[in-house]
């Protein structure tokens, strides 16, 4: 037998047909969010509509081990699992809606779940291990099974909360193609769904015999709506470096400890590679995700090799939990600013840094860590301020990971000293200069930098705040987004004018509520008894316009230096 055979089939024969379908169980859970589905669904019925014959859905690779009763689908479980989900709200109309038990029980025999000899009943596509027994419960099994009526997902899951969305979707889908319509015209669209599924949905179907031979394929394969995630290659890659199952268990291990303490992060904070890339670039320098995974084959290419790295992977997963929480235990001996300013970092979305904070933890003493976070802060405020392009700053923050993890670089003195560091981060007269001119239209963003600002203004000397604090304090646009003709400026001045920072004050939620649209000289009483300096003094003026806005800007550029240091 050929080491790869290629077979056009449908999708819906494959759940049909081919017997023994399953996720290999450390591959990755369901993963499709309902947008995905609904955009299957949509093309679907799209394709019914206009009666295309056939609709291609992609490329289905699978491994059938040699003398194996099951086939493990490394490429497709997201087709294949909506699909059957998409057929299980079919089978439940019929079940629920039109009170027609013995069809939904020929659709769940035909598509969903087989009875075998001596009563026992095999599913016909199994999920991987976080997801297998909801899957069977929540999907496959009728509206009124016992397992249906009392499974519930988990929390901790988020593929739990993904079957159940798409499966709201494939609902929604079944009630739209039969809503106002009479029964028996319900029963025809329904079985011209499973119909066309089975004759024309078709798949290229990729059979071969053993891991490594799929992962050269799937190398190049991306799943519909959802590329092939570099994590899943990472993890099979490793696989196929390991020939000793105990090994290859340890690994599973490994990566499994690795992605609970990532998922505890949330879906952002926790993609798994993003971490794995960060990672790499503390230990090589900046390295792009479209190269990842070759740059990992390079260096990661024997057994020995892939244990070491998938302990590392596990080691440092807590630390990166770590700079990205700032309630993590690790910080618990820190002084409490630490956490300010963590949270700070978080809310500023300056995610190239973080390669820096990883090669750091661990390696700097715990004063110079706190010092590097409080200054990795300021020079993120900086660089959005002056709008220092996102490559720029990953390229630099890269290469000084790199320098730290070979100790090349053992404080922040020293970083902030390297050329590229001080030719990145913008100097004093670059960022005041750019504070002097700043739109900012993120209001949360404004909202930070003018409570810093008046810290600083009113003279605190460590001027600590965190965007988290003070959240019944608003944001006042002194110029509003539609003013009245008394305002008397044109559309296009507006529109330059309204996310200028001097034309944005703070105000207390329950007063800048009231104010809405009205004219200056009637703001000018709850501006003048703010209790905030840089908001009440803006009620001296006797009207509002471009001239007032850039002399107030120039007034908060003052401030702008003091409020984030260029080294501290």
């Amino acid at each position: 037998m050929p080491k790869i055979r290629f077979e056009d089939d449908t999708l819906g024969l494959i759940i049909r047909n081919r017997k023994g379908l399953r996720v290999p169980i450390n591959q990755r859970s369901y993963a499709w969010k309902k947008s995905h589905a609904e955009d299957l669904f949509t093309d679907l019925n799209g394709a019914i509509t206009k009666k295309a014959e056939e609709y291609f859905l992609g490329s289905v690779v699978v491994v059938v081990p040699d003398k194996a009763d099951y086939i493990e689908v490394y490429d497709g479980q997201q087709r294949i699992a909506t699909t059957m989900i998409l057929i299980a709200a079919i089978r439940d109309f019929f079940y629920s809606t039109l009170k027609d038990k013995k069809e939904a029980q020929v659709i769940t025999d035909d598509f969903l779940i087989s009875l075998q000899r001596k009563g026992k009943e095999t599913p016909h596509f199994v999920l991987s291990a976080a997801d297998r027994d909801f899957f069977a419960a929540k999907i496959l099994r009728e509206p009124d099974h016992p397992e249906r009526q009392k499974v519930v997902a988990d929390p901790k899951k988020e593929s739990h909360e993904l079957l159940e969305k798409a499966a709201e979707a494939a609902a929604e889908l079944v009630k739209t193609i039969t809503k106002s319509l009479p029964s028996d015209v319900q029963v025809a669209n329904l079985h011209t769904w499973l119909d066309y599924l089975e004759k024309s949905a078709r798949v290229i179907w990729v059979e071969v015999q053993d891991q490594p031979t799929a992962f050269r394929i799937f190398e190049t394969m991306n799943d519909r709506g959802l590329k092939l995630s570099a994590a899943d290659l990472v993890k099979n890659y490793l696989y196929s470096l390991v020939l000793d199952s105990k090994q290859t268990d340890l690994i599973t291990h490994r990566w499994q400890s690795m992605t609970a303490v990532l998922e505890s992060l949330g879906r952002e904070d926790g993609d798994i590679v993003d971490y794995i890339r960060y990672y790499w670039i503390t230990e090589h320098g900046h390295t792009r995700s479209t190269a990842l995974f070759d740059a990992i084959k390079g260096e990661v290419n024997s057994e020995a090799t892939a244990l070491s790295w998938s302990a590392a992977l596990e080691n440092r997963a807590n630390d990166y939990a770590a700079i990205l929480t700032p309630s993590h235990e690790a910080w618990s001996t820190f002084h409490l600013e630490v956490r300010t300013d963590l949270d700070t970092l978080r809310y500023l979305g300056i995610s190239q840094v973080r390669p820096l904070l990883l090669s750091a933890f661990g390696r700097f003493e715990p004063k110079e860590l706190a010092r590097l976070i409080k200054n990795a802060v300021n020079w993120s405020v900086r660089c959005l301020v002056t709008g220092v392009p996102s490559g720029n700053l990953e390229g630099v923050y890269s290469k000084n990971a790199k320098a730290i993890s070979e100790g090349k670089i053992k404080s922040v003195e020293q970083l902030a000293k390297e050329p590229s560091m001080s030719g990145l981060i913008p100097a004093d007269d670059r960022f005041v200069a750019a504070v002097r001119t700043a739109t900012v239209p993120t209001a949360s963003l404004a909202r930070y930098y003018l409570r810093k600002l008046q810290i600083v203004a009113d003279g605190a000397k460590e001027p600590q705040y965190t965007p988290s604090q003070d959240k019944d304090v608003t944001l006042e646009h002194v110029l509003p987004q539609k003013p009245g003709v008394d305002w008397n400026l044109t559309p296009e001045v507006v529109q330059a004018l309204y996310n200028r920072l001097g034309n944005q004050a703070l105000l207390a939620g329950s007063v800048n509520s009231k104010l809405g649209n009205i004219k200056f000289e009637e703001k000018k009483e709850a501006l003048e008894e703010s209790p905030f300096s840089l908001t009440s003094s803006i009620a001296k003026e006797s009207a509002w316009g471009e001239k007032e806005i850039s002399e107030r800007q120039m007034v908060l550029s003052k401030f702008a230096k003091d409020a984030w240091p260029f080294f501290t």
